[in-house]
């Protein structure tokens, strides 16, 4: 089957190739781990979830690498401020390594309980401070870098198809349009690969160099990663569209001036989710966390749900109604398939239709409207069973799971049944009744058929 993505490079829809026959390199940018991850930020790893499970359900074989930033990225996202996990030390009174250390476990969190599959490799910036500095060294003995008081830099006219990703024209940037401006630097687009640390403070998180103490420009770390595990080429690169005119632009150019080759072929970028119209955004306060949603009953799976419903590259206003309609949706697909019986032969036809909907550049919401379809369908309970669970395991809905879940009812509610079958049998429907509003009333749905009643209790 064909797989057609959509790539930022080239502005256009275009057939997955990959370098190496039956082998996928996929590289996603990470958290910076010093605050919990907002329902924006793990939207995108949702989603790059559900690109590494189709790539699979297709045969091939994926190495996923992933980014731990614990160290040098700047609150103005560019050269200027102060790290991120430093300001959170301060701030909290914990080191940076612990900030960074308590965040990483809430993020590994996060994920797992959005059925997101781990990376091959998770890798933390300060793991690689060595590999980092002999990039820097590959870069300066190129003639790539220059120094000024705060740091070393890279000269981004040095390099003509510097900003092509994001389509800039680099050298004519206005100085504030998106980094901030420094006088001291040759072009408004270069940007540091080694900051020196302050002469007046020591960092929590801070190195020997060639060049001074201090610690990595925080676009380094991904071009390091990157090739250290996946080579100096590979297939794809994962982030938000907020990289496009900035970190996946000097990602880029680093990688390209070091080893002479484009550093992947493919570059997706997904949509924000939003909320209020304005984007998810810490600095605002304008964000809701796994845990603020956990808080108010509404299940990770419901969350998973809402995102696949709307297409990575088109923007999703979050709100809380939307989240409720995911949710009763969401148990109403674990209601309709907790009777079927065993799962027994796939859909070849149906599975043909959806793996073609995510070969569409991930059409996540009509390859849904395909697992609807197989509800709605006349196949045998079994068949529709088996071509479902087949869908999921694309969409990572855990739906194998929780129809398992459902038929585990709680220990005072088979009391209950054996009343209110025995007031069915006796036709004392009042009695009949008033049981199954006390089963209703545990969450538990009841369903009279020609072979008896049956009871689920459906949890996401």
């Amino acid at each position: 089957m064909k797989i057609h993505l959509y790539n930022s490079l080239n502005r256009k829809k275009e057939e997955f190739v990959p370098i190496k026959t039956g082998k996928v390199g996929l590289y996603s940018c990470g958290p910076t781990v010093y605050d919990h991850p907002h329902i924006g930020n793990l939207g995108a790893y949702i989603v790059w979830d559900v690109l590494k499970r189709f790539l699979i359900s297709q045969g091939y074989r994926v190495k996923h690498v992933m980014n731990i930033t614990d160290v040098g990225h700047l609150t103005s996202d560019a050269d200027e401020g102060e790290d991120k996990l430093e300001l959170a030390s301060r701030r909290s009174g914990r080191s940076a390594w612990q900030i960074a250390e308590y965040f990483l476990k809430v993020f590994r969190n996060n994920i797992n309980n959005l059925n997101i599959v781990e990376p091959d490799r998770f890798i933390r910036a300060t793991e690689t401070i060595k590999e980092q500095v002999h990039f820097i060294k590959i870069l300066s003995d190129k003639g790539f870098l220059y120094k000024i008081n705060d740091g070393l830099y890279f000269d981004t006219s040095k390099l003509p198809s510097y900003g092509r990703l994001a389509n800039l024209q680099a050298v004519d940037l206005q100085a504030g349009a998106r980094v901030e401006e420094n006088k001291e630097k040759k072009n408004p687009s270069d940007f540091a690969v080694w900051k020196f640390s302050p002469e007046d403070k020591k960092r929590d998180m801070e190195w020997d160099s060639p060049w001074g103490v201090g610690f990595p420009g925080w676009h380094l770390e991904c071009s390091v990663m990157s090739r250290m595990e996946l080579g100096d080429t590979f297939d794809i690169h994962t982030g938000g569209e907020d990289h496009l005119s900035l970190h996946h632009p000097n990602e880029m150019a680093q990688s390209e001036a070091a080893t002479g080759q484009l550093q992947a072929n493919y570059w997706l970028h997904n949509a924000f989710i939003k909320y209020q119209g304005g984007k998810m955004s810490k600095s605002a306060g304008s964000f809701f966390t796994l845990e603020n949603i956990k808080e108010k009953s509404y299940a990770p799976m419901a969350y998973r749900f809402l995102v696949l419903q709307n297409h990575y590259r088109s923007p999703l206003n979050f709100t809380w109604e939307s989240l409720s309609a995911a949710q009763a949706g969401l148990k109403n697909i674990v209601r309709e398939i907790a009777f079927y019986d065993k799962p027994k032969k796939a859909s070849k036809d149906v599975l043909s239709e959806f793996y073609q909907a995510m070969a569409d550049d991930l059409a996540t919401p009509r390859a849904l409207s395909f697992l609807q379809e197989v509800i709605n369908s006349n196949l045998k309970s079994g068949d529709k069973l088996a071509t479902i669970f087949k869908m999921d395991k694309v969409l990572g809905l855990d739906l194998e799971n929780l129809r398992d879940k459902s038929q585990e009812l709680p220990s005072e509610a088979h009391t209950l049944l054996k009343d209110r079958e025995l007031a069915r049998k006796n036709k004392d429907w009042t009695e009949s009744d008033r049981l199954r509003e006390k089963l209703t009333a545990l969450g538990i749905d009841i369903y009279d058929t020609p072979k008896g009643q049956k009871a689920i209790w459906v949890r996401l």
